[in-house]
């Protein structure tokens, strides 16, 4: 191409997806100092990419105006005349909106869904290496010269942000040089989730053995989760489920020595912000790229011919036997906790 001077993002969902991205902005702002970039995100995910000093203008999408907010959002985006459009979504909204969109050129990345399909559905691995997806999002951009600068994610947490956050943990009895371990015990679907007794069994054991506090990190529907660990461990742990936004849940898990978390959006959350975590993986497997990208990261497993059996995560086992979650015990996740805590 002979110019590149707007180009739009559309990535809707969810929050480590969104995270996922930050790395194909950069690295376009890298290749394009000039160029006017701009972002489409739903509105419940509009703090993530706010105070993102690479992006220009955001596009918010309200789920509640339907197809009439498509129709207007790609009305708008026309007028803008944009020289490319990158989906790195790939669903039917975006496929509405970069069809009208006006766009001189429209890249997209591959889902690579015939790959996961034999995978999940079949057993089958044709997967000949793992390509995280982080990276897939930056090949998208590779016809426009865009390449990867080899700096991972990020996810801008504004000061004031860190002050209230600061003051939450002081309330808690956990002041600026106090270390701690993050648990992360929520997920968006429940075959995803690690038993939350273990959780609690988990923050008894750092707690003894490391002499760390816990923190809980977690939305409204992860609330319940952290009072039973609390109730169920020794030694000091903070609930925080239900008290934090997604950029102060950041700041928390930038201040932790290590985060322990499922494989959530959590995950690259904490991992935007430079701290390491412990990922704790049961239907889903690295070969969607959805693993962490810290060296310093650990993972656990248990190695079953029914894993993977989804992408996303499942509200129940297809086996019945949930054999993925209920084979990791609280001491395999320790040790990767305590290898982590010894660097």
């Amino acid at each position: 191409m002979k110019s590149v001077n707007k180009i739009l993002i559309f990535r809707l969902s969810s929050i480590g997806d969104i995270i996922l991205t930050s790395a194909l902005i950069r690295c376009i702002k890298n290749k394009y100092p000039r160029a006017r970039v701009d972002f489409v995100i739903k509105k419940q995910f509009y703090q993530l990419v706010e105070s993102n000093p690479h992006i220009n203008n955001i596009y918010i999408v309200d789920k509640g105006k339907g197809i009439d907010g498509l129709k207007q959002l790609a009305k708008s985006l026309k007028e803008e005349n944009y020289d490319v459009f990158l989906d790195i979504h790939k669903n039917f909204r975006s496929l509405y909106v970069r069809n009208f969109s006006g766009a001189n050129k429209i890249f997209t990345f591959n889902k690579q869904v015939l790959k996961r399909t034999l995978l999940t559905s079949f057993g089958i691995n044709i997967y000949k290496y793992i390509k995280p997806v982080y990276l897939r999002y930056i090949e998208a951009a590779k016809q426009i010269g865009v390449e990867y600068d080899g700096n991972g994610t990020e996810v801008f947490i504004p000061e004031y942000v860190r002050v209230t956050v600061s003051k939450k943990l002081q309330n808690n009895g956990i002041y600026p040089d106090y270390p701690f371990v993050a648990l992360c015990p929520g997920a968006s679907f429940k075959n995803k989730q690690w038993i939350p007794e273990r959780f609690a069994e988990l923050a008894s054991l750092i707690n003894d053995r490391n002499s760390l506090p816990i923190v809980v990190i977690g939305g409204d529907t992860e609330v319940e989760i952290g009072n039973l660990i609390v109730k169920n461990s020794s030694g000091k742990v903070v609930n925080l489920a239900g008290k934090l936004n997604l950029l102060e849940s950041g700041a928390v898990l930038s201040r932790a020595r290590v985060v322990v978390v499922n494989d959530t959006g959590m995950l690259m959350m904490a991992e935007s912000q430079h701290t390491p975590v412990v990922g704790i993986y049961g239907p889903t497997a690295k070969w969607f790229g959805f693993y962490p990208i810290l060296p310093q990261s650990e993972v656990v497993e248990v190695d079953l011919k029914c894993r993977p059996c989804t992408k996303m995560g499942l509200n129940e086992c297809p086996k019945k036997h949930w054999k993925c979650m209920l084979n990791i015990s609280t001491e395999m996740v320790y040790e990767k906790v305590s290898r982590i805590l010894s660097i």
